[in-house]
């Protein structure tokens, strides 16, 4: 239970050792309890970070299992990377969060703005791709997200408020994908479709990193100036979704 407790407490994960060191309780007692948690699904291992942490969104709640296949994820994003001459991301809901599975671009393109080891989860709401999954997850699995990770500010753009988020959200719906501008990198846009099971949850999404443009056609229609890409675009990583995962209703 204390073990709980402190995972709890820590939703970005805590190390074995960092939490046998929190608890003063020998590191082999605190690893056999882990076993025992991830035994009975409460606790998961992040592969990337090292760090256990509870189950993602909830230990009590299931989400739809993305396909386990490396080669489908780097398909995806190769596909979009080529027609549309943008760097293209893969993410996945797995048991420990939201995870990048594949990424394809130019060497000269912006990767991942986040840091190796670093959880993408708490940064759900600020990012296309994070949007276009929590936007179809089952409402019980989106609020113990949203309790889980309250929004924080990435940039003087990031959504602050709950109420923000949910916003963003049912934009995101409303429009069938997700869109973030300067959430995360101020000078770029993000771009994002979601990947859908048979249910209709998302169990991922394929996103694209854009150049941040002045104004953007969604807010400002009446400007023939603004910045048109998303809109350009969307309809380009739809039918690579259609053609690589055709159960998907993006």
């Amino acid at each position: 239970m204390r073990v709980l407790k402190i995972l709890q407490a820590h939703p970005e994960g805590l190390r074995a050792k960092e939490i046998a060191e929190k608890l003063a309780l020998p590191s082999r007692l605190v690893r056999r309890s882990l076993t025992l948690l991830e035994e009975e699904g409460f606790v998961t291992l992040d592969p990337l970070s090292r760090r256990h942490l509870l189950r993602y969104p909830h230990p009590f709640l299931s989400l739809p299992e993305p396909p386990d296949d490396p080669l489908f994820y780097q398909d995806l994003t190769e596909r979009a990377f080529w027609r549309t001459g943008f760097r293209a991301y893969a993410l996945t809901v797995r048991p420990w969060g939201l995870h990048l599975e594949a990424t394809s671009g130019n060497r000269g393109q912006q990767l991942w703005p986040f840091g190796e080891g670093e959880s993408i989860t708490p940064h759900a709401h600020a990012s296309a791709e994070g949007r276009a999954i929590l936007a179809y997850l089952r409402e019980e699995a989106l609020r113990a997200h949203l309790h889980r990770f309250p929004p924080r500010p990435l940039t003087s753009y990031t959504p602050q408020s709950v109420a923000e988020v949910l916003s963003r959200l049912e934009e995101a719906r409303r429009l069938g994908f997700a869109r973030a501008r300067g959430e995360v990198i101020p000078e770029r846009c993000g771009l994002a479709v979601p990947l859908r099971a048979g249910t209709g949850e998302a169990f991922g999404a394929l996103g694209l990193s854009l150049p941040l443009g002045r104004t953007c056609a969604l807010e400002e229609p009446a400007n023939a100036r603004a910045c048109r890409r998303c809109l350009d675009l969307v309809p380009v990583l739809k039918e690579v979704v259609g053609e690589v995962w055709p159960f998907s209703e993006a």
